[in-house]
């Protein structure tokens, strides 16, 4: 690569308070040309004010894709290093009563809006293929929901999977074109995106009785999350070519780490004992499932009290697992 040329790096889902803002200003402190994007260019002044280029861009309108690339084609001169699909959104609801269009608007944001980034910028990203000794890069945000039954947020979860299935395929027909796909999946980081102020089941639902539990849930998530700037250090750190070539999977933010080392999280391989990749599920919010299910028919007839009471308990072992989990993260750290 030329010396002159810095590498560059386009990332959605940039507004302040959110990762994709401090992942920008990471990428940035460490010698990248960053191109910062969200649907008003008014959260990105901060962004700006350190030398970052900021662009509107809507993820869901195939016009607002275009429009930008052309934009970073010609400040580029058609090239581009990375790809970084941040922007999403999150809808917590029962699985049964999610609503339609809410849900379709969160898949157009956080699969299909990642589709169109994808198709519209890889032909940027191919152009630099043999002009730097390392491999441009997509990374898309998948979770820690696509691989645990999280409960109350079936739909967010799914849109989630999708993006680790589509980016698994994506890496097998892109890499024989020099392109590297990694697959980042999030867990508990401060992004703004989700709060107890957004989850409301209402009277009518089948799940009232335990809405409180999960917006107390939702408020001690948002207290024991990992900050956005040691988020974005962490996978900066990781994901530049610099530090060698990067993961085809990364996992980052609160208990990723343990959930990594001590059950094979993300692997479905038997091999080595690890059979039990997905039974932690049970000992992770899964384990609210199982509970809903038998008390669910409590509350059919009645029995309320109950209900509650195993939710209480419930919720009390699992938000012990949290805190251990975030203590043994830190540790490591």
């Amino acid at each position: 690569m030329a010396a002159s040329r810095k590498r560059t790096i386009l990332i959605t889902g940039c507004s302040k308070g959110g990762a994709g803002h401090a992942l920008a200003l990471e990428f940035a402190a460490q010698g990248m040309r960053v191109f910062a994007t969200a649907r008003s260019t008014n959260s990105l002044s901060p962004l700006e004010e350190k030398g970052i280029e900021a662009l509107a861009l809507d993820v869901t309108s195939p016009e607002s894709i275009a429009s930008l690339k052309t934009e970073i084609a010609k400040r580029t001169g058609g090239q581009l290093d990375m790809l970084y699909n941040n922007a999403g959104s999150m809808y917590e609801m029962p699985a049964i009563e999610a609503d339609a269009d809410r849900t379709r608007a969160m898949f157009n944001t956080n699969v299909f809006g990642l589709f169109d980034m994808v198709s519209a910028f890889t032909p940027l990203l191919l152009a630099s293929v043999s002009d730097s000794g390392h491999p441009p890069t997509i990374i898309n945000v998948s979770s820690i929901v696509s691989r645990v039954p999280y409960a109350f947020s079936a739909q967010y979860n799914a849109s989630k999977a999708a993006v680790a299935s589509y980016s698994d395929t994506l890496r097998i027909e892109l890499a024989p074109l020099g392109i590297k796909v990694v697959t980042l999946y999030m867990g508990q980081v401060s992004t703004g995106l989700t709060g107890p102020d957004n989850i409301e089941f209402g009277s009518q639902s089948l799940y009232d009785v335990v809405e409180q539990g999960v917006k107390e849930r939702s408020r001690h998530h948002l207290q024991h999350s990992m900050k956005s700037e040691e988020f974005a250090r962490q996978v900066v750190n990781e994901v530049l070519p610099n530090s060698g070539l990067p993961n085809s999977f990364t996992w980052k933010g609160m208990i990723m780490g343990l959930l990594k080392r001590e059950h094979g999280f993300g692997f479905k391989s038997t091999n080595g004992g690890r059979a039990t990749s997905f039974v932690h599920a049970e000992t992770f919010t899964g384990l609210l499932s199982f509970v809903m299910h038998e008390d669910f028919i409590a509350k059919r007839i009645g029995q309320r009290a109950n209900l509650l009471k195993r939710y209480s308990e419930f919720n009390a072992d699992f938000e012990g697992w949290v805190e251990s989990t975030w203590e043994s993260d830190a540790a490591a750290a």
